[in-house]
C-alpha cells in the first residue's frame, strides 16, 4: 500500500471513529434528559419545543436564576430546581419557562405555594394546590412546587401551559394533592385559601412548622395554628415567650387541656395541648370568639387518631 493510500484510509477510519462518538454523545446527552429530568422536549406538546437544554441549580447558585427570592426556597428545605424553556415553533415571542423545584416533602412544598400565593389568582380544577393567573400557572405536587409563566397573553400558548403543568404534576405526584392538616381545622368562619404553613420564626417568635388558617367572626379575624408536639416542649417554649415578652396571662374559662391565654400587645393567643399537637388561636377578637373557635379546633384535633 503506497503512502497516500495509508494516509486515505487512516483518514477515513478517523471520520468512522468521529462519527460513532458524535452518535454515542447523542444518543447519552438523549438519554440524560429522559432519565433525569420530567421537563421532557414534548411537554408542551409538539408545537411547543424546547429553545434550551435544561438548567440545572441547586443551594449553591439558585440565586443566580432567582436573586432575591432564593431564600424563602433554601429556608424550606430546597433541593434542586430544574428550569426549561419552551418555545412555539411558528412565534418566537410566544414561549413559557417551568421552574420545577424539588422540596424535600410536601410539607415543604406547601409551605412555599402558601407563601408565595398571589391572591388574584384562579383555582386550577384537578388539585387544592394550583392556581393561575393571566401570566402564570402555580402547583404544588408531592415534594414538588411548579411555576410556568408565559410570555403574552395568549389563549393558545395558555391552554398549552396549563396542559403542560397537568400532565406534570400528575408525571411527578399523585395530581391529587390536598392541603396537610386541613382536616384539622373547623370549617366554621373559615376563610377560604387562608391556609398556610409557616416553616420558621411563626408570630415573631421561635415556632416551625406551623399549619395556620385564618376566621372571620364580625368584623375581627382570627388566626388558628397547630403543629406536632409529642413531648409538650413546644407549647411551654411559645407561652414563656409571651410572657418574657411582656404577655399578660388573662382569665378564661375554658376546660381545654393545659390551657392558657396570654395578651400581648393588643393580641391575645390561647394556647393548649391536644395530644400530640400544640395548637392555639390568636387576634384581636373578643376573648369569647377566641375561646369558642380555640374549642372548635381542639375537637378537631381530638377526633385524629
Amino acid at each position: 500500500m503506497s503512502a497516500s493510500q495509508k494516509q486515505s484510509t487512516i483518514s477515513i477510519i478517523v471520520i468512522i471513529l468521529l462519527f460513532c462518538i458524535a452518535i454515542a454523545v447523542g444518543f447519552k446527552q438523549q438519554c440524560y434528559l429522559t432519565e433525569d429530568t420530567a421537563l421532557e422536549n414534548t411537554l408542551f406538546g409538539d408545537k411547543f419545543i424546547p429553545t434550551d437544554d435544561v438548567e440545572n441549580y441547586t443551594s449553591s447558585n439558585l440565586y443566580e436564576k432567582i436573586d432575591g427570592k432564593a431564600d424563602l426556597y433554601l429556608n424550606n428545605g430546597f433541593i434542586s430546581l430544574q428550569c426549561r424553556r419552551f418555545g412555539d415553533s411558528s412565534a418566537l415571542d410566544k414561549w413559557m419557562e417551568v421552574y420545577l423545584y424539588e422540596m424535600g416533602n410536601s410539607d415543604n412544598a406547601f409551605a412555599v405555594y402558601s407563601m408565595q400565593k398571589r391572591a388574584d389568582g384562579t383555582a386550577l380544577d384537578w388539585t387544592q394546590l394550583g392556581y393561575s393567573t393571566s401570566d402564570a400557572i402555580y402547583a404544588a405536587a408531592g415534594q414538588y412546587y411548579i411555576e410556568t409563566v408565559i410570555s403574552v397573553n395568549d389563549a393558545e400558548l395558555f391552554k398549552a401551559a396549563l396542559n403542560g403543568v397537568t400532565m406534570l404534576a400528575k408525571s411527578i405526584s399523585s395530581g391529587k394533592e390536598e392541603i396537610p392538616g386541613k382536616n384539622f381545622f373547623p370549617t366554621e368562619n373559615l376563610v377560604a385559601d387562608s391556609f398556610k404553613f409557616i416553616s420558621a420564626d411563626a408570630f415573631g417568635s421561635d415556632l416551625q412548622n406551623i399549619f395556620a388558617a385564618e376566621y372571620k367572626i364580625g368584623e375581627n379575624t382570627i388566626t388558628a395554628y397547630l403543629c406536632k408536639d409529642p413531648t409538650g416542649g413546644i407549647y411551654k417554649n411559645y407561652h414563656q415567650f409571651l410572657i418574657d415578652n411582656g404577655g399578660t396571662e388573662l382569665k378564661t374559662d375554658s376546660q381545654l387541656p393545659n390551657v392558657k391565654a396570654v395578651e400581648l400587645f393588643g393580641t391575645t393567643d390561647i394556647i393548649f395541648k391536644a395530644g400530640v399537637y400544640f395548637a392555639g388561636v390568636r387576634g384581636t377578637a373578643p376573648l369569647n370568639d377566641l375561646k369558642q373557635t380555640a374549642e372548635k379546633l381542639f375537637e378537631g384535633l381530638s377526633k385524629q387518631k
